[in-house]
C-alpha cells in the first residue's frame, strides 16, 4: 500500500474527539448488563468488557478538543471551558409594572391563553413530554399574536439545528481546554421587522430558514429548550443543556448576549448568557411555577411569564433585573 494510502496518526490532542460516542456506548453497555444479570456465561465477559470501555473513557476524558451535543453537555464540561455563573435578579415592582397597564388586546390574549392552558391540565396527560409542549405551544403562539397588535413579526422556528461540522468551539481563557458543542434547540423564537418577504422566507413553504434566521432577527429572539413535567430536580438538571445552546448561539452569530429559557410548561427558568473579556458568564433566574392549582384562582403567574417571554424576545425595560 502507497504512503498515501495510509491515514495520518494523530495526537489525542490533534482534533475534536466526540464523547457522545462513547457516552452512547457506556449507556448501552449499563442496558445490557442489567439485562443479561444472573447470566453466568456472560457475567465475566462483561466485566471485562466494562473495564477496557471504562479505560477508554478515562483516556478520552484527557481529550484536550471533546465534541460534544447539547443533550449529553455537563456541568463539569462548562466549568472546564471556562463558563462561569451568576444570578438574575428581577425587581418584583418593575415586573409588576410589566402585567398591569396592558393595551385591550393584550388583555384579550391572556384571558384566552389562561382558558385554553386550563383546558389542557384538564383533559391532557401532564406525565409526558408532548403535553409540556401543548402549554409551550400555547405561550408562544399568544406571543406571537401580541406581537402582531404591534405591528410586529415573530417567528417560531422548531427544532433548529446550531453548530455545523464538528460544532461551535469555546475554550478556557487560560488553560486553553477546548469544547465542541452541536445540535438541536428546540424553539428559536425570533422577531423581526413586519416586511412580507421576511415572513415567506421564515414561515412560508420551502427555503432555508436556518441560514437567514439569524441574519433577519438582528440579535431579536431567544431560545427556549422544552422538558417534560417533572419533579424540579430533573429541570435543574437541564440548565447545563440550555446553557450550552445559548453558548452556541452567541459564538456562532458573534452576539454579546443571548437571553432563553428552560421550561416544563410549568416551572420556567430564565436566563441571560454575557461574554466579557474573553469569558462566558451565564445569569440564571428562580424558578417561575405556572401549576394547575395557582391558575385556577388566579392568572398573575401567567401574565408575568407572558410578559417576561415579551421581554426576552424585546427587551424594553432596562431596570426590570439585577445581575448578581
Amino acid at each position: 500500500m502507497s504512503e498515501s494510502g495510509h491515514k495520518r496518526k494523530r495526537s489525542l490532542q490533534d482534533s475534536p474527539v466526540d464523547l457522545l460516542k462513547m457516552r452512547m456506548a457506556l449507556s448501552r453497555l449499563e442496558a445490557l448488563k442489567e439485562e443479561l444479570d444472573g447470566i453466568q456465561e456472560t457475567e465475566e465477559e462483561l466485566k471485562t468488557i466494562s473495564a477496557h470501555v471504562l479505560a477508554l473513557e478515562n483516556i478520552l476524558k484527557s481529550a484536550k478538543k471533546p465534541k460534544v451535543s447539547f443533550s449529553t453537555v455537563c456541568a463539569e464540561d462548562l466549568k472546564k471551558a471556562g463558563v462561569t455563573s451568576g444570578r438574575l435578579v428581577f425587581e418584583p415592582a418593575k415586573l409588576s409594572e410589566l402585567t398591569e397597564g396592558l393595551t385591550a388586546n393584550t388583555e384579550a390574549e391572556i384571558a384566552d391563553l389562561h382558558s385554553r392552558i386550563k383546558k389542557i391540565y384538564a383533559h391532557v396527560n401532564m406525565d409526558y413530554e408532548a403535553g409540556s409542549r401543548m402549554i409551550l405551544d400555547a405561550i408562544l403562539l399568544a406571543l406571537a399574536e401580541i406581537a402582531s397588535t404591534q405591528k410586529r413579526g415573530v417567528a417560531i422556528l422548531p427544532e433548529m439545528r446550531i453548530g455545523q461540522g464538528d460544532g461551535v468551539q469555546i475554550s478556557h481563557p487560560d488553560s486553553g481546554y477546548e469544547l465542541w458543542l452541536s445540535g438541536s434547540v428546540d424553539y428559536v423564537v425570533i422577531d423581526y421587522e413586519d416586511v412580507r418577504d421576511y415572513k415567506k422566507r421564515l414561515v412560508g413553504p420551502g427555503g432555508s430558514r436556518q441560514e437567514v434566521a439569524l441574519d433577519i432577527s438582528k440579535g431579536r429572539l431567544f431560545l427556549v429548550e422544552a422538558k417534560h413535567q417533572s419533579a424540579e430536580k430533573y429541570l435543574i438538571s437541564c440548565i447545563p443543556e440550555a446553557i450550552s445552546q445559548g453558548i452556541a448561539l452567541l459564538k456562532s452569530a458573534n452576539l454579546p448576549e443571548v437571553r432563553f429559557c428552560l421550561s416544563d410548561g410549568q416551572t420556567w427558568i430564565f436566563f441571560i448568557l454575557k461574554l466579557a473579556y474573553g469569558t462566558l458568564t451565564y445569569y440564571e433566574s428562580a424558578s417561575y411555577r405556572l401549576s394547575r392549582d395557582v391558575l385556577e384562582n388566579s392568572d398573575l403567574p401567567l401574565r408575568e411569564i407572558v410578559q417576561l417571554v415579551c421581554e426576552w424576545l424585546r427587551p424594553s425595560t432596562t431596570d426590570l433585573f439585577t445581575l448578581e
